[in-house]
């Protein structure tokens, strides 16, 4: 480290202690553009600091850092008893693609915060991994059945960006909860939107479901198994880039 870059990291690891929350917030969001190892300590400091946004800004930080160590680091915090550092571990190691922490964020589905389990979700998406079809299908029966709809959206999606076609049942299930006509508000999540938009990334694993689902009695399943057929479409025939230049 120059000793120019050393003066600006002792300057903002300073001023991530400032007693006005706007001053931690912009030093914390300097030191993740800094990506330096030396401000991490700072950094997990930030992970419990509740006002504004210097959490999140920590978080955004810490999923920059080169290395699996990052990893590591965030596993050994997804149990931690602060139910924000839990969030900021589901978060930075599904950022970072850490497949050693599978077996933590599938039990973080069960966590007694809901922004976890919904965060967990999302993480094992981005991890892709087929073990964790089954904890995610029962966390997405889960959702649905108790209304929890930012989890239902964040299993949904999770589990088409693995490929489980065998989850098209309960994805398509969402149709029969949720209408969504109206532009959904911050209080009431896009289900159907991202229902249609997860069967429609399984593709042809989903098409059987699809297609039984135009007969179901319910009209709310046959608009959604539609739209989805109809997304399906969209993307096969979407020109490509090379398609494009001719």
């Amino acid at each position: 480290m120059t000793p120019d870059r050393s003066a600006i990291l002792n300057g903002l690891l300073k001023a991530a202690r400032d007693e006005s929350y706007l001053v931690r917030s912009a030093a914390v969001r300097a030191l993740g553009k800094l990506k330096e190892r030396d401000a991490v300590p700072e950094l997990l400091v930030a992970l419990r600091d509740g006002a504004g946004f210097v959490a999140d800004f920590a978080i955004a930080a810490l999923s920059e850092m080169p290395g699996e160590w990052v990893g590591e680091l965030m596993l050994e915090r997804i149990a931690d008893e602060d139910d924000n550092v839990r969030r900021a571990a589901v978060m930075v190691l599904g950022a970072v693609g850490y497949q050693a922490a599978l077996p933590g964020l599938i039990n973080a589905l069960n966590d007694p915060v809901a922004v976890v389990q919904q965060f967990a979700a999302e993480a094992l998406g981005k991890l892709q991994d087929a073990a964790a079809v089954p904890a995610l299908l029962q966390a997405l029966e889960r959702a649905t059945a108790d209304g929890d709809w930012a989890l239902a959206i964040n299993t949904a999606q999770a589990l088409s960006k693995i490929g489980a076609a065998e989850a098209s049942p309960a994805i398509i299930a969402l149709f029969r909860r949720r209408w969504d006509v109206v532009a959904a508000t911050n209080s009431t999540p896009p289900v159907r939107k991202n229902a249609v938009e997860a069967l429609a990334r399984l593709g042809a694993g989903a098409m059987p479901y699809l297609l039984e689902a135009l007969r179901d009695p319910e009209l709310k399943v046959r608009h959604g198994a539609i739209e989805a057929l109809g997304q399906m479409i969209a993307q096969d025939t979407a020109p490509t880039d090379n398609a494009s230049a001719v």
